[in-house]
């Protein structure tokens, strides 16, 4: 019987793959098709079209379930913990995260670390080389300026955010710092707040009465984690979605690729971290299966393996019907190029020939 199968122009050759194997699936110009050189016209058949496409190669892969790579908060601080947050708390813009010799260190969401001591810096002040300071300027400074204006520490209304740390953000500075329980010097460092991206969850759990260290902290996200052969890095790129073979399917996207020491032997691994709006991880358990994907060749034309046919001597033949029956189907040399799954690339005929394919 012979059948017409419209064109798909969104194949996906799908090679599984563990966590801890290179992704090798395909083999490249040595295919070794069914077909003889008679004619498979006698057999059931349907005509199938060349196609012109993408060939996509994907791997699955296993990835840990949980908040993503831990970081240590930049905190500049010395003495006992007088209170601490318990670990697993999510802290927001504005919660206190730790409290060392008395003093709150508070978490406030912003683009920008706070790299430096902001202050208002006196008319003649000099370095050490003796070269006269100006004033301080900058992103950072807008970013001060915009959180105390929006905790109400605005000067008396005199306060803008003009990203110069003036005399009427030294004020505003030090109304906030009697607020909050520091020594109201003008001068705002690591010590009393930190900037960070987003909201955290807090992984250090901190005694009361220990001398302070440090903060380990993630996000509050689900953050999926896959770790295997650094060729993942090609199926995985940051930035792209990925699909998450839930139960219903889900989408993640990559937001870190990075290498890491691991494995039996010691050797270089490729640590991926797909982050996932909107999922639960109680309800997504320790692990699931993610997919990502490569173009292998892009924009060339393809038929079906079963439908080429080898040719006495060498070489690859397929039977082309031009007129839309199959009493009228003729041979043609083809060159293959490669063979991804079942799909192969092949060059000598155009779009949308006709071709006989055996069921």
């Amino acid at each position: 019987m012979v059948r017409h199968q419209p064109s798909d122009r969104s194949l996906i050759a799908v090679v599984a793959l563990a966590v801890s194997l290179v992704a090798t699936g395909c083999s490249s110009g040595t295919a070794e098709p069914a077909a003889s050189a008679a004619s498979i016209s006698s057999v059931d058949t349907e005509l199938v079209p060349v196609v012109r496409q993408d060939v996509i190669e994907t791997v699955k892969a296993q990835a840990g379930v949980g908040n993503g790579t831990g970081i240590t908060l930049p905190i500049e601080a010395e003495g006992l913990v007088t209170w601490a947050q318990p670990a697993g708390s999510v802290l927001t813009s504005g919660d206190i995260i730790v409290e060392v010799s008395g003093r709150p260190i508070l978490l406030v969401i912003g683009e920008r670390p706070l790299y430096r001591p902001l202050r208002l810096v006196g008319r003649y002040e000099t370095d050490e080389a003796n070269t006269r300071l100006g004033q301080q300027t900058g992103a950072d400074v807008a970013q001060l300026q915009q959180y105390l204006i929006a905790e109400g520490f605005d000067d008396k209304g005199r306060l803008t955010v003009d990203e110069v740390f003036g005399v009427s953000t030294q004020r505003a500075v030090k109304q906030w710092q009697a607020s909050v329980g520091h020594p109201a010097t003008g001068v705002v460092d690591a010590s009393q707040l930190v900037f960070f991206t987003n909201d955290v969850l807090l992984q250090t759990e901190l005694a009361v009465g220990q001398q302070f260290t440090e903060v380990g902290v993630t996000g509050t996200g689900t953050v999926l984690q896959v770790e295997g052969s650094t060729s993942l890095r090609d199926f995985f790129p940051v930035g792209e979605t990925v699909e998450v073979n839930t139960e219903p399917p889900m989408t993640g996207v990559v937001i870190r690729s990075t290498r890491v020491a691991g494995g039996d032997d010691g050797g270089v691994r490729q640590l991926i971290e797909i982050s996932v709006e909107g999922a639960n991880p109680d309800e997504l358990g320790q692990s699931v299966e993610v997919i990502g994907s490569m173009i292998q060749a892009a924009d060339v034309l393809t038929v079906p393996v079963r439908a080429l046919l080898a040719m006495t001597g060498g070489g690859w033949q397929v039977e082309v019907d031009s007129t839309g029956g199959v009493d009228n189907i003729k041979k043609v040399e083809v060159e293959l190029v490669s063979v991804f799954g079942t799909t192969a690339i092949i060059e000598g005929l155009e779009e949308d020939d006709q071709i006989v394919v055996p069921l």
